[in-house]
C-alpha cells in the first residue's frame, strides 16, 4: 500500500502541478493553494461548461464537414468550354424473323407455336417468364432447360445486320467499328460513346470521332439507320442501359420514318480539391472509384445492375444469363428462371429504404462526372421509298448557357480553422496546448522526479554531515566540560 500511495502522490502531484501553471484557461484557479473550496467549485463548473461547449462546436464542425461539404452552384459563365456529346446504345428489341428462324432451326419446323415464345422471354429476358412457366410444364423436355446465353446468340442478330450508315456531322465512318459491344443486362447492345473513341485514338486509328463538342465546330450530329426493332439509350459516357432506364432516355425509332432529335446538355464539373474529400462527403463516385464486379468502371446504372445480381443470387442462387461479367455457373437454368420469375416484382422494381411496397433497395451513390441530357424537339418524315428500315439522327440541338459545378465549402483546412477557433475561444487552447500537456506528463514529470530525488540525497547527505560534525564536536568538548 505504500508504495501505490507513493505512485498515487506523484500523479497529484503532476497533475496539480500542471494546472497551477498551464495556459488553459480556469485551471489555475481549482489547483492553486490557499483558494477556498466555495472559489474552486465556482471555477470547476465554469471550466466544466466551457469544455461542454467547445465539444459540442467540434461535433457540430465535424458533422457539418462530412455531411455538407460540397454545394452545388449554376454556372453561366463558361461559354468557352468543352460539351460531352452523351454515348448512344442500341439494343435489340424482339425481332420477329431473327426468332423465328432460330425457333425453326432449334425445335424444327413443324415445331409447337408455343416454344417461340418460350424462346423468345429468353432471349430478351427482362425477368418474366409467364411462357417458359406455363408451356414447358406441359412440354417438358421440348423446352431448353439450361444453356441459355447460347441460345441468345443463336437469336439475337449481329451489328453488321442491324446497323448501317452511320456518319457524324456529315462525315461516315465504319458503323461496328465505333459502336462497340457491351454486355448489359438486356442483352448485348452497341454503344457509341466518348471512352470507345478515346481508345481509338490512342491505338493511333485514323477515323477516331471527336466527341466533344465547342463553339469553334458545328453542332454535332450523330445519324444511323437501324434495321430491325431495337431500343436507342442516351447515357453519359461510363453509364449503361438497364431495366431502369428512365423513358426520357430511351428512343424509339420508328420503320419507314426519320426522325430527328434535338437534345440538350448540362454537364457537371468538379474542381480538383472535389478528389480530395471522401466519398460519404461528396455524396457520390468518380468512375475509377470502382467497387463493383459487373463492371470495370463505376456509374450509378452499373451499380443497379450489380445490386441487382446480388439480390439474384441471395434470392434464388442464380443470376441472369444476361447479368455482366458474370460467370456461366452463375446462370441460372430452368429451375433458376422460375425462380426469377417468382421473384419478378421485388427484382425488376427500385423503391426507397423507407418504402412500403415490395422492391429492390439499392445503396447506390450518382456518379460525379454525370451529365444530363434531354431531348427537347422531335420531328420526323417518312422514307421515301419504304425500305423496311429506320433512321435515327440524333443532334444538338444549342451549345450549352450553364453547368452545374460541385463546390468545396467545408475543407479539411475549414474544418481545422472551425475546432481551432472553437478550441481557442472556450478553452484557450492551441496546438501547442498538445506539445505542453506531453511535455508536462512525459518530460517535466520524470525531470522534477529526478531532481526531487537528487535533491532528497542532497539533504540526506547534508543531514548526515551535520551528524558527523556534531559528534565530532562534542568528542572535542567533553574532557573541557569534565
Amino acid at each position: 500500500m505504500g508504495k501505490v500511495n507513493e505512485i498515487l502522490m506523484k500523479i497529484f502531484s503532476t497533475v496539480r502541478n500542471f494546472l497551477e501553471n498551464t495556459s488553459l484557461h480556469g485551471f489555475k484557479f481549482i489547483a492553486e493553494p490557499g483558494r477556498h473550496w466555495s472559489e474552486r467549485l465556482l471555477w470547476t463548473i465554469v471550466c466544466v461548461i466551457s469544455w461542454i461547449g467547445s465539444a459540442m462546436l467540434f461535433q457540430t464542425s465535424y458533422i457539418a464537414f462530412q455531411e455538407k461539404a460540397v454545394s452545388f452552384v449554376v454556372e453561366t459563365t463558361y461559354l468557352e468550354a468543352n460539351t460531352s456529346y452523351p454515348s448512344v446504345s442500341i439494343c435489340e428489341d424482339e425481332n420477329v424473323q431473327p426468332l423465328y428462324d432460330a425457333a425453326n432451326a432449334l425445335f424444327g419446323e413443324d415445331h409447337d407455336n408455343n416454344l417461340d415464345e418460350v424462346l423468345r422471354e429468353l432471349a430478351y429476358f427482362r425477368g418474366s417468364a409467364y411462357y417458359i412457366k406455363g408451356v414447358c410444364s406441359e412440354l417438358g423436355s421440348q423446352c431448353p432447360r439450361g444453356n441459355f446465353s447460347e441460345l441468345v446468340r443463336q437469336v439475337r442478330v449481329n451489328c453488321e445486320e442491324i446497323l448501317s450508315d452511320c456518319s457524324w456531322t456529315g462525315k461516315p465512318f465504319d458503323c461496328c467499328k465505333h459502336f462497340v459491344p457491351i454486355e448489359t443486362e438486356l442483352g448485348t447492345c452497341f454503344s457509341f460513346s466518348r471512352k470507345n473513341e478515346n481508345k481509338l485514338k490512342e491505338r493511333g486509328e485514323p477515323d477516331w470521332v471527336d466527341t466533344i463538342a465547342n463553339r469553334h465546330k458545328p453542332l454535332p450530329s450523330l445519324k444511323f439507320e437501324i434495321n430491325g426493332s431495337v431500343r436507342v439509350f442516351l447515357h453519359s459516357e461510363y453509364d449503361v442501359p438497364y431495366l431502369n432506364s428512365l423513358s426520357p432516355d430511351i428512343l424509339q425509332p420508328d420503320e419507314d420514318m426519320v426522325k430527328y432529335y434535338y437534345i440538350t446538355v448540362t454537364d457537371m464539373e468538379n474542381p480538383p480539391e472535389v478528389r480530395q474529400l471522401s466519398i460519404n462527403q461528396r455524396k457520390c463516385r468518380f468512375p475509377d472509384e470502382n467497387n463493383l464486379k459487373t463492371t470495370d468502371f463505376y456509374s450509378y446504372s452499373s451499380c443497379i445492375v450489380d445490386c441487382r445480381r446480388r439480390a439474384q443470387m441471395e434470392l434464388c442462387n442464380c443470376t441472369s444469363h444476361f447479368t455482366p461479367k458474370s460467370k456461366p455457373e452463375e446462370h441460372c437454368d430452368y429451375d433458376g428462371i422460375i425462380c426469377l420469375d417468382s421473384f419478378n416484382t421485388r427484382l425488376a422494381i427500385q423503391k426507397t429504404k423507407w418504402g412500403d411496397k415490395d422492391g429492390l433497395i439499392c445503396d447506390c451513390l450518382p456518379g460525379c462526372a454525370d451529365t444530363d441530357f434531354d431531348v427537347v424537339v422531335t420531328t420526323q418524315e417518312s422514307m421515301d421509298p419504304e425500305t423496311g428500315t429506320s433512321i435515327v439522327v440524333i443532334k444538338l440541338l444549342r451549345f450549352p448557357t450553364e453547368r452545374y459545378k460541385r463546390n468545396v465549402v467545408r475543407g479539411l483546412l475549414d474544418l481545422v480553422v472551425s475546432m481551432g477557433s472553437a478550441a481557442a475561444l472556450f478553452v484557450g487552447a492551441s496546438l501547442l496546448t498538445i506539445v505542453e500537456v506531453a511535455y508536462y506528463f512525459l518530460i517535466r514529470s520524470r525531470t522534477t522526479e529526478r531532481l526531487d530525488a537528487t535533491a532528497h540525497d542532497a539533504t540526506q547527505s547534508q543531514n548526515e554531515d551535520e551528524e558527523s560534525s556534531n559528534e565530532n564536536n562534542g568528542q572535542g568538548i567533553l574532557p573541557f566540560v569534565f
